[in-house]
């Protein structure tokens, strides 16, 4: 026989609460812990690279990475783009003075980078062309035997050789360096003018909610107006300018290196959200401007007109009548 449906039951309620607790938790544990809302804000980056250069300290190619990390800490970026003058060229970065330049093939240290050239051309690329003159001079296995010899130190000889020139390339190339940390280079001999355009452009276009200069230049402030008339929030980058007195935040280079600016800018996002929420339900009082007309009907027409011009604008328990007949008590 099968088992009363009253012992079912009771089995049933018994096994609930193990069964609903785990969802019981996790449905509290989702309240709790609400997920982290990341700013869907567009970001548009324009650099000047002549009015805002980061320190020489550092690399450009790192420099360009942080500028990146702050901006999409400010939202999600759509543009990126750098102003380059033809002829730019970015010193190398300053070493200290306690650090010496090492020459790969011998292992002497230099002072400065001139010297390690000079050592470098005068000594090992002399003896690298007189191994490779042996070699070519030589015949059969011992050209073979010869080329074998030769090999550790002519492939040492040609790496050195591609570190000093890689490091050249890299201090006089400032474009490429830009174009390796995903910036759009413009070449062009009027830089701010270039900027200026294609931020006007931007604007037009509604894309961006947040557009961040990297520029020093005063004559910008007409640009900054117009996009906090248009609603868009504006960052600059180079602090140590007037320019940033028109912007909605301004940080300097070394904010920007040392991480405060992307720190900061989960809060600031936030502060702007709050400030067009309340934008938003502020209540403004608008005046009518038709006032009331009192209007009285009646089927007989005698003094009914004047008496609603003498009504216009007074309360109905103050008329004409009302004062005259206090003149004649008094």
């Amino acid at each position: 026989m099968f088992p009363p449906l009253s012992h079912l039951r009771r089995r049933v309620l018994t096994a609930a609460p193990e069964l609903l607790a785990p969802l019981f938790f996790r449905s509290l544990s989702t309240a709790a812990a609400p997920a982290a809302r990341k700013p869907a804000t567009a970001v548009a980056v324009l650099w000047d690279l002549a009015a805002s250069r980061p320190p020489t300290t550092l690399p450009l190619y790192d420099a360009a990475v942080r500028l990146h990390l702050a901006a999409t800490s400010f939202g999600r970026l759509r543009l990126s783009a750098a102003f380059v003058h033809p002829t730019d060229r970015l010193p190398a970065p300053a070493a200290p003075a306690a650090t010496t330049h090492l020459c790969r093939v011998c292992g002497r240290r230099f002072r400065t980078r001139d010297a390690l050239l000079r050592h470098f051309d005068a000594i090992h690329a002399r003896e690298h062309t007189k191994r490779l003159a042996r070699i070519d001079s030589s015949r059969g296995d011992r050209r073979v035997r010869l080329a074998a010899a030769l090999s550790l130190k002519l492939s040492k000889y040609e790496k050195a050789a591609r570190e000093l020139t890689a490091g050249a390339d890299a201090a006089a190339t400032p474009a490429d360096e830009l174009g390796r940390a995903g910036i759009r280079v413009a070449l062009t001999r009027t830089p701010a003018a270039s900027l200026l355009e294609r931020a006007q452009q931007v604007l037009d276009e509604g894309s961006v909610g947040c557009l961040m200069l990297v520029s020093g230049k005063d004559e910008l402030a007409s640009l900054l107006r117009v996009t906090r008339e248009r609603g868009v929030r504006s960052v600059v980058v180079g602090g140590e300018s007037g320019l940033a007195r028109w912007a909605d935040v301004g940080y300097s280079w070394a904010e920007v290196i040392s991480g405060k600016a992307r720190n900061a800018a989960p809060s600031v996002s936030g502060k702007w959200r709050d400030r067009d929420v309340l934008k938003g339900l502020e209540w403004r009082y608008e005046e009518a401007d038709d006032e009331e007309e009192v209007v009285f009907e009646d089927s007989d027409g005698d003094g009914v007109e004047e008496l609603a011009r003498n009504a216009k604008g007074k309360p109905w328990w103050k008329l004409d009548s009302d004062d005259k007949d206090s003149d004649v008590g008094g």
